[in-house]
């Protein structure tokens, strides 16, 4: 077994191997329009950095940048110094296979049962490893009303840090739980789950030394049988076979990426198309995370949904406050800057942008390890696990801070009630319905402190809705919800309370009518009874009195 955080240090060579030619410029374009975003692309402009943010940093001929100011396009030269060095890096033992990383976790399992399970997702879509998820929770075997906080690493071959972290969090939480207060809490109050191996065969392509920049996954895209085909083999953006794995989800596919199956950025054939990717949803549709941190390389910054055709998302301002108090608690390599924070573009078919837009979920990209490296010796590996794991705790311990949440159940079932919740406030029609747990009728809105207005859907109930619930801080506001088959007081059924329901009640006591379905319905005093009183107790309503209420006779 191999405890990440105590290995000794190993020496490793590196060896600088390749600059980029002369005659050019690193720059930034900023993609104020789809159109310039796609002029970039169609340049072949040589990225520098992932285009998920509001902007992309490039290698430019002068020719590219006359071109650029042509149609007026707003770019600005970086630093010479960020022309990156490629350096070739010895893989150094320190860093999992795929096989070490399938043993360790059978390995954690059978040791700490009680709070560790191991279990299967799927295949990959070439050489069909199986893909693992690892669950960590106090009664491990059971879903419990517990938030979900999830971690996964490695949708990017050669991202290889995002497995490391991981691994690590996982050793970390296991080898602690009993002895440290903290994590003793953590696990027992939350459902943890963690994939630390997203994308197994380019994985192992970079493992094996096949590509050390090795992108997406191993999809054999011509049929003939030979694997880990490439153009070129000295950066990431080398043009290979495969599909790159965080633009083949299921969220404005179509925008993202590229449609050119050996463009580092191929989004495959269709959204979900890859083996992978259908394993994750899949358990994520199942755990619908609160929280969760997608691992990738490089950059030293934390991608936060959402800038979509211009519009931050619904949910941005405590999408923003948790990305910036993430990125606080990481220290950069240099040890005295943090982690920055920017904004995915929202029309891609990126992981974090699905879990968000689909499930609700807040989904963070740590894009780790300073510019340009991804592979880094262990002098660094080290300090780089070392600080996300402080943002690992940090995000663990948010499941727990403040937000809204509660059981929606009905009364007249004493069942819990699947429904479509709204905080109006955050509420946007661009987003999947957020619905409650069938299981518990639980349902979260992490929120900043502030006063809501809930809303509460379904087609087996009366929908309702809750005006200035206040969410305190640093704390979690519970507001449970009862749901109804009938309103209480509408004794005839149409929906609405008026002088008709009180005509409705007396025809019904002189014996001239049908009673109130169902009877209950006409209790608007709430004393589980129907009699005069509650005639009386509608009249007074209507003169001003209070409201019909709902009793307690289930």
């Amino acid at each position: 077994m191999k405890p990440v955080l105590y290995f000794l240090i190993i020496i490793s060579i590196i060896i600088p191997s390749l600059v980029f030619g002369d005659g050019v410029t690193a720059i930034r374009v900023y993609f104020d329009t789809p159109d310039i975003r796609q002029a970039c692309y169609d340049l072949n402009l040589r990225p520098l950095t992932e285009d998920i943010g509001i902007y992309g940093d490039f290698i430019a001929s002068d020719k590219d940048i006359d071109f650029l100011e042509s149609i007026q396009a707003r770019y600005e030269i970086l630093p010479e110094h960020l022309l990156p060095v490629i350096t070739e890096i010895a893989i150094d033992s320190i860093y999992h296979t795929y096989e070490e990383t399938v043993f360790e976790l059978f390995a954690y399992a059978s040791y700490y049962p009680t709070i560790a399970r191991v279990e299967s997702i799927g295949v990959s879509q070439q050489e069909q490893r199986t893909i693992y998820a690892f669950k960590i929770s106090d009664n491990v075997q059971v879903d419990e009303d517990e938030p979900v906080v999830y971690f996964d690493g490695t949708h990017h071959a050669c991202e290889v840090m995002g497995l490391e972290i991981c691994m690590a969090l996982i050793d970390t939480l296991l080898e602690n739980y009993g002895l440290d207060s903290n994590i003793t809490y953590l696990v027992d109050s939350t459902e943890i789950w963690i994939v630390p191996l997203v994308n197994p065969d380019g994985h192992s392509a970079v493992i094996d030394s096949i590509s050390l920049f090795w992108r997406k996954n191993g999809r054999d895209l011509n049929g003939n049988d030979t694997l880990y085909e490439y153009e070129c083999n000295d950066w990431w953006t080398c043009y290979t076979e495969g599909v790159d794995l965080n633009r083949n989800y299921d969220w404005y596919w179509e925008y993202g990426g590229s449609p050119n199956p050996w463009s580092y950025y191929y989004r495959g054939e269709s959204p979900g198309s890859e083996a992978e990717n259908q394993g994750l949803t899949s358990l994520l549709e199942r755990i619908k995370p609160l929280l969760s941190l997608s691992y990738h390389s490089y950059g030293e910054v934390i991608y936060c949904p959402w800038l979509l055709m211009g519009n931050y998302a619904p949910d941005h301002a405590a999408l923003y406050n948790i990305a910036q108090e993430l990125a606080s608690s990481i220290m950069r390599e240099n040890g005295h800057e943090t982690y920055g924070v920017s904004f995915a573009q929202g029309r891609s078919g990126m992981a974090s942008n699905w879990q968000y837009g689909h499930l609700g979920s807040f989904c963070y990209l740590p894009e780790t390890v300073k510019y340009p490296d991804f592979i880094i010796p262990p002098d660094r590996y080290f300090n780089v696990i070392r600080e996300n794991l402080n943002g690992c705790f940090y995000l663990l311990e948010r499941a727990h801070g403040t937000q809204l949440t509660g059981i929606v159940s009905s009364p007249e079932t004493g069942q819990p009630v699947q429904a479509e919740i709204r905080i109006l406030e955050v509420y946007s029609d661009i987003l999947d319905p957020r619905i409650s747990n069938n299981t518990y009728g639980r349902y979260r809105w992490l929120l900043l402190p502030g006063t809501y207005t809930l809303q509460v859907l379904s087609e087996d109930f009366i929908d309702v809705t809750f005006s200035d619930i206040n969410v305190r801080d640093n704390g979690i506001t519970v507001f449970d919800v009862d749901l109804y088959t009938y309103v209480v007081g509408d004794v005839n059924g149409d929906r609405e309370l008026n002088g008709n329901d009180v005509t409705f009640l007396i025809i019904y006591f002189k014996g001239f009518g049908s009673p109130p379905e169902p009877l209950l319905a006409g209790d608007a005093n709430g004393n589980c009874r129907l009699t005069g009183s509650d005639v009386s107790y509608l009249v007074a309503y209507f003169k001003g009195g209070p409201p019909p209420i709902y009793g307690d006779c289930w």
